[in-house]
């Protein structure tokens, strides 16, 4: 199948869907880098422990993340995902807090994860959207039809 033919097959609400999710999280990636800080590790540990560390660029460590409005946004738009990636956490990793692998902590993770569920997230909503679109305009396209064709009484 073509790439354009899957576009139309997807609909053109889904992809403004996925469309503006990326430029939120091109948003957020931007906001990030000019707002965070250099992580440095505390001899005697953190008051609120890695935050979200991005090789070495944190936010979060001695400031709650909501003080930064790009990530309030971005929780509040993308909060179905951050529940899931939250309860994945506690079931698969429960122990892994403050930690960092690969130069990422553990906030750090949740957010890459956030960032993929996130855009099926959004393409879920958009299917469900068009599908209930497309059901209710067959049924009004239906009744009109029927209603016309129907013999009228005199």
């Amino acid at each position: 199948m073509s790439a354009s033919a899957q576009i139309r097959r997807m609909g053109t609400f889904t992809t403004l869907l996925l469309v503006l999710n990326l430029c939120l999280w091109i948003y957020f990636v931007i906001s990030f880098a000019t707002t965070s800080y250099p992580f440095e590790r505390d001899p005697w540990g953190h008051p609120a422990g890695a935050g979200y560390t991005f090789l070495g660029h944190s936010i979060g460590v001695v400031e709650s993340p909501f003080s930064h409005t790009f990530y309030r946004v971005m929780v509040w738009v993308e909060f179905p995902s951050f529940v899931l990636v939250r309860l994945g956490q506690n079931v698969f990793f429960p122990r892994f807090n403050d930690q960092f692998f690969a130069g990422i902590s553990d906030g750090g993770w949740r957010l890459i994860a956030v960032l993929s569920l996130s855009f099926l997230q959004w393409y879920l909503v958009g299917w469900a959207v068009q599908t209930l679109w497309r059901r209710a305009t067959e049924l009004r396209w239906n009744s009109k039809r029927s209603k016309s064709q129907a013999p009228s009484a005199q």
